[in-house]
């Protein structure tokens, strides 16, 4: 049986990113810590939004379908703009367990 998929807590915005919303709905962070640089489409920008630490990944494809109820495959879309998004250190790293 293979191991189960890592279980993240809801993702969180972390706060030395700096973020800009365009008038085409595109986004632009910028890490302050890392000068790290990242632009994200206008449905990665709402999935950045949704990221406040109260949206599980599962409430934030649901946001996502619900403003794009024609779209399929949002769960594997908003899974990989969550793990771009962890990989260039935007969101809060989850705690450690103690």
């Amino acid at each position: 049986m293979p191991d189960p998929l890592p279980e993240f807590p809801p993702p969180q915005r972390d706060p030395r990113v700096l973020d800009e919303l365009l008038a085409d709905g595109s986004m632009v962070l910028f890490h302050t810590l890392s000068r790290k640089l990242m632009t994200l489409n206008p449905t990665a920008a709402l999935v950045w939004e949704c990221c406040d630490g109260e949206h599980t990944e599962e409430a934030i494809a649901a946001e996502v379908q619900a403003v794009f109820p024609q779209a399929t495959g949002v769960a594997g879309d908003v899974a990989a703009v969550l793990g771009d998004l962890r990989a260039r250190e935007m969101l809060r790293p989850p705690a450690a367990s103690s």
